[in-house]
């Protein structure tokens, strides 16, 4: 009994720790740059459509509507996802963070409106650790299925 009692709190500390941890992530430098997303890190926990290797590219998403209608079905879609909080929104641009359900680690997501080429670029990465075990990019996968069928 004593033993699991020293297993449960072990526990605790260590899910404490790790809620602090995500909790307290300083906030990315993130944005727009010559017209380009930030460039992704050397990680696993993270896609893009601007940039990366080959295992973290992803095709961006189309629209054949304005740009402005775009934006607006896009944010309702992302915004629509669990754990979504909106950190910056602009005309031809979103900044979104999920946060994971049981420590609440942050993925910061934008989508950068293209209106002449009329796709979506999106840049989803992972704020903390090393990898995501493909959570970004399943979630990317998601919205743009969403996207395509409305």
């Amino acid at each position: 009994m004593k033993f699991l009692i020293i297993c449960v709190g072990i526990f605790i500390v260590i899910l404490a720790m790790g809620m602090i941890w995500a909790r307290t992530a300083k906030r990315p430098n993130l944005g727009v740059k010559g017209g380009l997303l930030t460039v992704l890190p050397n990680k696993p926990n993270c896609v893009s459509t601007q940039s990366g290797t080959t295992e973290q590219r992803m095709v961006p998403i189309s629209f054949a509507h304005s740009e402005a209608e775009a934006q607006r079905k896009l944010l309702i879609i992302a915004t629509q996802m669990l754990r979504c909080v909106v950190l910056e929104e602009k005309t031809g641009y979103i900044w979104v963070v999920y946060r994971s359900a049981v420590f609440g680690f942050p993925d910061d997501v934008e989508f950068l409106f293209d209106d002449e080429s009329e796709v979506i670029h999106f840049r989803a990465a992972a704020r903390l650790g090393y990898s995501d075990l493909g959570v970004n990019r399943k979630r990317m996968e998601e919205i743009s299925t969403q996207f395509e069928k409305s």
